[in-house]
C-alpha cells in the first residue's frame, strides 16, 4: 500500500466520523435539554385487601388440571380419573372383562403359582 492509499483511507475514516457526530447530535438533541413529563395516578394505591369475585373464583369452577368426561360417565370419587368401577356404570367396560387379583376361594392371590397348585 502506498502512502497515498493509507492518507484516503483516513481522511475517508475521518469525516464519516465527524459527519455521523453532527447527525447524531442533530437527530437526539442536547441532552442537558431532555424533559420528561410524568401523569399522576387517578387514584392512590391503598393497602387494603379485597375479596375476589365469586364469578371468577368459587368452590364450583372449572378445574383445568382435571380430567374432563364428556357423556354419561361421573367420576364420582372426584379423583380425576375414572375407576374401573365408574367406567362399568356408565357402560364403557364389561363386568365380565374385568381382571381381579382374586383366586377361586375369594382371596386376594399371588401371580406366582406355587408347586401344589401345579400338580392339582
Amino acid at each position: 500500500m502506498s502512502q497515498s492509499d493509507v492518507f484516503s483511507i483516513i481522511f475517508v475514516g475521518g469525516v464519516g466520523v465527524v459527519a455521523s457526530f453532527f447527525i447524531c447530535q442533530a437527530i437526539m438533541g442536547d441532552p442537558n435539554e431532555a424533559t420528561t413529563t410524568f401523569t399522576t395516578l387517578r387514584a392512590p394505591i391503598s393497602s387494603d385487601l379485597t375479596v375476589p369475585s365469586s364469578e371468577v373464583f368459587n368452590s364450583a369452577a372449572i378445574n383445568p388440571t382435571i380430567e374432563v368426561y364428556v357423556g354419561d360417565c361421573e367420576d364420582k370419587d372426584n379423583n380425576g380419573i375414572l375407576d374401573e368401577s365408574e367406567l362399568i356404570a356408565c357402560g364403557r367396560l364389561d363386568a365380565s372383562s374385568v381382571i381381579t387379583d382374586e383366586d377361586d376361594n375369594g382371596e386376594g392371590g399371588n401371580a406366582e403359582e406355587s408347586d401344589e397348585d401345579l400338580e392339582e
